[in-house]
């Protein structure tokens, strides 16, 4: 892969790989869940995940999540809330 800092070339691209490259490392994942907002899913996210973004559906009663979260996370997080 080029890179360029001198011109801004390839580095949008080099961001994406090594933070790929960490979330494999580390055993994390990015996923955007659909969460309900009456619930304790999304209080359960902010304190087992790292939040990036909530997009709220108000008409739906619920919102969109962003998150990076680990493996293991994920897995109780399935456990706790399946639907």
């Amino acid at each position: 892969m080029a890179v360029s800092a001198l011109l801004g070339r390839g580095l949008e691209e080099l961001k994406a790989e090594v933070e790929e490259a960490i979330l494999r490392a580390t055993g994390r994942r990015v996923l955007t869940l659909r969460v309900m907002l009456a619930g304790p899913q999304l209080s359960w996210l902010y304190k087992e995940a790292t939040v990036q973004q909530v997009d709220v559906l108000p008409e739906a009663g619920a919102a969109l999540v962003k998150v990076t979260i680990s493996n293991a996370a994920y897995g109780k997080f399935q456990k706790l809330f399946p639907e």
